[in-house]
């Protein structure tokens, strides 16, 4: 089985403290349960496709690059789960992204990802719809002040 990469975003004041509190205690239906607005990323992915990804966007955003593990701050990080906050600076690089090049974009990452793994494929639907919701997440995050949060599962 491999990693699950989730970011997401909670609505009340409290849900990033109280997915925090979840993740800790491997309570994934309260983890869940406090999600706003998510982008799955569990795609069989490595945490370089994240990094990769980041790099992609600068062709689509309007904003200067901002490199992706630079911009985790890490909360809680055990050796099959790990909780981050992604600066403000990333994810307002990726919400300056239309969310219409979300295909072009995954196109884009797909493709550097090849340079080194020839066994990546063509994205599938899953990765433009994940794409799509990346962007929309950050925008949502930047309009109600919530921190985007980056999530990941053995």
């Amino acid at each position: 089985m491999g990693l699950s990469f989730i970011f997401c975003a909670g609505s009340q004041t409290d849900d990033t403290k109280n997915m925090l509190d979840a993740l800790e205690a491997a309570d994934y239906q309260t983890l869940n349960q406090r999600m706003a607005r998510k982008a799955d990323f569990s795609l069989h992915l490595i945490p370089r496709d994240l990094q990769t990804l980041s790099e992609c966007a600068t062709a689509f955003s309007s904003h200067k690059a901002v490199p992706f593990r630079e911009g985790l701050t890490c909360y809680f990080d055990a050796e099959d789960r790990g909780f981050f906050i992604v600066s403000e600076e990333w994810e307002q690089y990726i919400a300056a992204i239309d969310p219409q090049k979300a295909n072009a974009l995954t196109e884009a990452w797909f493709q550097a990802m090849r340079a080194y793994d020839p066994e990546v494929k063509s994205p599938p639907p899953e990765a433009v719809a994940a794409v799509k919701d990346l962007i929309e997440l950050c925008q949502y995050a930047g309009q109600t002040g919530k921190p985007v949060v980056h999530i990941w599962t053995a």
